[in-house]
């Protein structure tokens, strides 16, 4: 393992450098300031190990642990809000899917209708062709009858 480009002492120097502006102190702006300072960005790993410690040294400082979710004081309002919510969004999503049930089973019915209805004309001209034929062979016929009418005048 190379030794580290960047010392503890430097990147705990830049740590300070971002708190005292105000900045948000991230493990993302620490390694960007390190890096136009000093070329280099440093271990991922180092980095956020001292980042940690720098909080942990901070918490200390003030006078104490960082306040546990526990400790808090607890609220039934949000979490009741959030329950009426859920149970909105529940209700909308059930009537949408409600809604589009409906509408594609209108449109299934709709669907073998215009099916029925495709097979009936088929069947209607089927037929309608059927009796053209029938009524040309009985013009024919009846052609044909006056025809030997005519010779036997």
């Amino acid at each position: 393992m190379r030794p580290p480009i960047l010392s503890e002492q430097s990147i705990r120097a830049a740590i300070r450098e971002l708190a005292a502006s105000g900045e948000r102190i991230t493990g993302v702006a620490v390694r960007d300031l390190l890096l136009a300072r000093y070329g280099a960005r440093g271990g991922v790993t180092r980095i956020y190990r001292l980042l940690h410690e720098s909080r942990a040294d901070e918490r200390e400082q003030r006078g104490g642990r960082a306040v546990g979710v526990a400790a808090l004081p607890r609220s039934d309002e949000p979490r009741e809000a959030a329950i009426a919510r859920a149970d909105l969004a529940e209700h909308r999503e059930r009537a949408h899917q409600e809604r589009w049930a409906r509408e594609t089973d209108a449109l299934r019915a709709r669907l073998a209708a215009a099916e029925q209805a495709a097979r009936e004309v088929e069947a209607a001209r089927r037929r309608v062709t059927e009796l053209a034929r029938a009524l040309a062979s009985a013009q024919a016929r009846i052609a044909q009858l006056e025809a030997e009418l005519d010779q036997d005048r």
